[in-house]
């Protein structure tokens, strides 16, 4: 309760005391929704009597349902009756998918020319690398890396790249490259990955693979001990926790990504695969309600329900790059080839925001 009445106290400083005026807009992300929502509205009403020619807009960016995001019980309850209450009190809304428009039109009684959807964009460090690029960044990280492929490079080679005349290419019979970034926790359910990998692992015999797993999390140490007792013949998993320069690059280098990201409200759609589309590497993802709005199954990745389909999903993608008399690139052979080219010229944040959400604030 006293973070809650300290987080109100700085909210009303800044707005009230630190902010200049005049303001046109207040533009508010949700969730959080408590206090903000409330605190924002009472700020452009109380502006609005002062200077009644110069009342601020409201303009709430729908990110997910705070609500959703709580247990079950009373107090989720409460959340969402305040939730409900304060949203049709803005000026304006934008969301990140047509699903959460459809929902806040029909269960929040917003006007439909209220909403815009503002899907989500990868920053612009979100792109393809070179491969003399990849090569730089592999050698750097290769001592995270530890697998039976590492054993005996020279120094010219990483486990994926090497360096044949003065170029860099990919190194012959190399494993797949494989990311997936997690929160380690409850609603990312690793554990399908995890049985995806150890099924795979008695069906492959030429392939091999390395498989990177990002970010931090409350479960983290309970899986890398389940890792640890494994007994893979092709397969290395490593958990990886990478500087924010360096997260980009290794998605670039990556064969493929997989999304175990399920929505509490399934209205919003996961970042991180936006960040592997920005690099035009091809994603398998969990499916979920609104999950299709970005990864479109059999164009620019695929759908999973199970760790069975997630098993096939990734022998089928990834075998192929066994049969090539010169290792290809990666994301470069089979279907992933043709998922990669279809992420090319995808919207950066910049012109989506001019597009989309500009024209809110020119009312």
């Amino acid at each position: 309760i006293w973070r809650l009445i300290s987080l109100v106290g700085m909210l009303l400083y800044s707005l009230f005391i630190r902010v200049p005026r005049p303001v046109d807009y207040v533009l508010v992300q949700n969730p959080p929704a408590i206090p903000l929502l409330f605190i924002s509205c009472l700020y452009c009403r109380i502006l609005g009597l002062i200077m009644p020619e110069n009342r601020p807009k409201l303009i709430i960016d729908w990110h997910n349902l705070g609500y959703s995001m709580l247990s079950k019980g009373l107090i989720q309850k409460l959340a969402e009756k305040y939730e409900r209450t304060m949203a049709p009190w803005a000026n304006g809304h934008l969301c990140v998918t047509a699903a959460m428009k459809q929902f806040l039109r029909n269960n929040m009684k917003i006007d439909d020319g209220k909403i815009r959807i503002l899907y989500d964009c990868p920053p612009d460090m979100f792109k393809p690398l070179a491969m003399q690029k990849q090569h730089e960044f592999l050698l750097r990280i290769q001592q995270s890396l530890p697998c039976k492929w590492s054993k005996g490079l020279k120094p010219n080679q990483t486990i994926f790249t090497e360096k044949v005349d003065g170029k860099t290419l990919p190194r012959q019979n190399r494993p797949a490259l494989v990311t997936s970034s997690t929160s380690w926790t409850e609603d990312e359910d690793f554990g399908i990955l995890l049985d995806a990998l150890i099924s795979l692992d008695n069906r492959i015999e030429k392939l091999g693979l390395v498989v990177c797993v990002t970010g931090k999390g409350p479960m983290k140490e309970f899986y890398e001990e389940k890792i640890s007792k494994l007994r893979l013949q092709h397969i290395s998993i490593h958990t990886l926790w990478l500087e924010p320069g360096d997260y980009p690059q290794l998605l670039a280098c990556a064969d493929l990504g997989v999304s175990l990201h399920t929505s509490t409200s399934g209205l919003d759609l996961p970042m991180k695969i936006l960040d592997l589309f920005g690099c035009q590497t091809p994603v398998c993802a969990h499916d979920f309600e609104c999950i299709q709005e970005l990864v479109q199954d059999k164009v620019n990745g695929r759908l999973f329900s199970s760790s069975e389909e997630l098993s096939n999903q990734l022998h089928d993608l990834l075998n192929p790059l066994t049969g090539y008399v010169r290792t290809p690139e990666a994301h470069s052979f089979g279907e992933l080839a043709k998922f990669s080219e279809n992420l090319i010229d995808r919207p950066r944040w910049s012109e989506n925001w001019k597009m989309h959400a500009l024209p809110m604030f020119e009312t």
